[in-house]
């Protein structure tokens, strides 16, 4: 389980119940026992996300990226993933970002052919220049606005300025980014993640992220639509 979750923390029951029984076959009524079981293991080991909690001995050295999905077959293309790491609206329970990366976003992204990749902050909001070099270089990244995150905003910013393709989705409900909804298509996600909604959502998230990835080389990319419209009203003002 410290393996599947990458060393995080384990989310709150109704998303960490849906990876359970999807990933490892567990019958929902023994998801409490075996997370409460987990989580006791954890503790006696001295371990908190898969690394030493009591303050002794050397911390692991952490990558500041990680790779959290790759196709079956050999994949020649990267997506990286840009997105909240952490809660902030009430309306989101803990563990909300960590249950849409791993069951929409990463398998999604498999499917359309990419191995994908993504920050490992660990709590941190700091961008690091690793990150900023996966972001610049990745083939494409794939952007969750939900929550309008400051740091993804950013970020998206300095991919957008390469002049590099980017898959934008958000959650159902949140607010429209005017510079960016008027110009790109942002797919929405329902925010309930039950396994009915994820079950419709992942077809249409792969479409999305593969027409994205297939307009790549379309000569319409966000900074060319604002340098010709702003010129265009530049020739206006003269007129």
């Amino acid at each position: 389980m410290l393996l599947h979750y990458k060393g995080s923390n384990l989310p709150e029951m109704k998303y960490l119940g849906n990876t359970l029984e999807r990933e490892f076959k567990l019958a929902p009524e023994f998801h409490e026992e075996f997370s409460r079981v987990f989580r006791e293991n954890c503790e006696y080991l001295g371990i908190t996300a898969g690394a030493p909690s009591n303050g002794s001995g050397p911390s692991p050295t952490r990558p500041t990226t990680v790779v959290v999905g790759e196709p079956s077959k050999k994949s020649t293309v990267k997506a990286f993933v840009i997105m909240p790491f952490t809660e902030r609206v009430k309306d989101r329970p803990e563990g909300f970002f960590t249950e849409v990366l791993r069951s929409l976003i990463t398998p999604a992204a498999v499917e359309a052919g990419f191995t994908v990749e993504t920050a490992n902050r660990q709590g941190s909001d700091v961008i690091q220049s690793t990150i900023v070099n996966e972001l610049l270089e990745a083939d494409l990244v794939i952007a969750d606005l939900t929550d309008h995150n400051p740091n993804v905003l950013f970020e998206l910013g300095l991919r957008m300025a390469e002049e590099k393709p980017v898959a934008l989705i958000k959650a159902s409900g949140t607010g429209r980014v005017f510079d960016v909804d008027n110009m790109l298509r942002v797919h929405e996600y329902q925010p309930h993640l039950w396994r009915s909604t994820i079950e419709r959502d992942l077809p249409e998230l792969t479409k999305h992220i593969l027409a994205a990835w297939e307009n790549h080389n379309r000569d319409q990319s966000y900074m060319k639509i604002l340098r010709r419209t702003g010129g265009e009203n530049n020739n206006g003002a003269s007129g």
